[in-house]
């Protein structure tokens, strides 16, 4: 199989799990220096990629031609947040470029060599935010709406040849969670003075304490993955944490009024 975004968080969890199931991995990222420290072995290959580079992904693409691949999982991506009358249109289209265009530019550069082999699957790492959406966070809302549309049009598409898993994953504990603040940028300087400046704030901490309270481990979450992975009949969406099942829950059983307010009142 191969994986993207295996430097932190999920992806880098799945990897020695993979491998103790019995699987191949080719582990992914954009600086390779970052997986030096897995363990080496016939099980293993390490590759640069980058998933906005369409030159990175054809010479990814060539340099497996020789696996027989069954799995492809389409987790590399990050969260650009903040209000969005103070997003850019270069963040919104950076957002766009690695958590859309690059895990749809994967899927089609790997579809080829997964076709050649029976049962083979594809995850789509999307987020619970796929399905819902929350202040602050619009481009990266709006970036996992698009992987779910993506992921289940796919599956209309191919998924008598091969199986595409949706994979909604709640809080997870991981380095994407500092990266908040990185991303940002230049953010808290523009909001000085706004209405949002007390706001942005407010989010950051308000992530890392749900963060502690509620976010699964990158472990645990890389399991229940591996088990879709082994399945025989892997299934269509796997919802992943009891904050990505619940909160879902919640929105469709309030009134959109009760649940606007309730958003506000968490986040602004």
């Amino acid at each position: 199989m191969l994986i993207t975004g295996c430097s932190t968080g999920i992806g880098r969890a799945l990897v020695p799990l993979c491998r103790e199931a019995g699987w191949g991995v080719v582990a992914t990222a954009r600086n390779p220096a970052a997986l030096a420290d897995l363990a080496p072995g016939d099980d293993l290959r390490i590759l640069a990629l980058d998933v906005t580079d369409g030159g990175s992904i054809a010479a990814a693409a060539s340099a497996c031609a020789d696996l027989k691949l069954r799995a492809l999982v389409n987790n590399a991506g990050y969260g650009q947040v903040g209000p969005l009358e103070l997003i850019r249109p270069e963040e919104l289209r950076a957002q766009f470029e690695t958590n859309v265009i690059g895990l749809q530019a994967m899927t089609n550069a790997f579809l080829p060599l997964l076709r050649r082999e029976p049962g083979a699957r594809i995850l789509q790492v999307a987020s619970m935010l796929g399905r819902l959406s929350i202040p602050l966070a619009g481009p990266y809302n709006a970036s996992k709406h698009a992987v779910v549309a993506l992921a289940e049009s796919l599956r209309l598409e191919v998924g008598r040849e091969v199986a595409v898993v949706l994979v909604e994953p709640g809080a997870i504990r991981s380095a994407f969670r500092e990266s908040l603040a990185k991303v940002w940028g230049d953010l808290p300087e523009r909001a000085k003075g706004t209405r949002y400046e007390a706001a942005i704030a407010r989010y950051l901490r308000l992530r890392r304490d749900q963060a502690d309270r509620h976010a699964m481990d990158a472990g645990a979450c890389a399991r229940k993955m591996l088990r879709a992975l082994d399945a025989a009949h892997p299934p269509r969406r796997l919802v992943i944490g009891r904050d990505a099942f619940w909160v879902r829950k919640l929105k469709a059983l309030l009134p959109e009024s009760w649940w606007e307010r309730l958003m506000r009142r968490i986040y602004l």
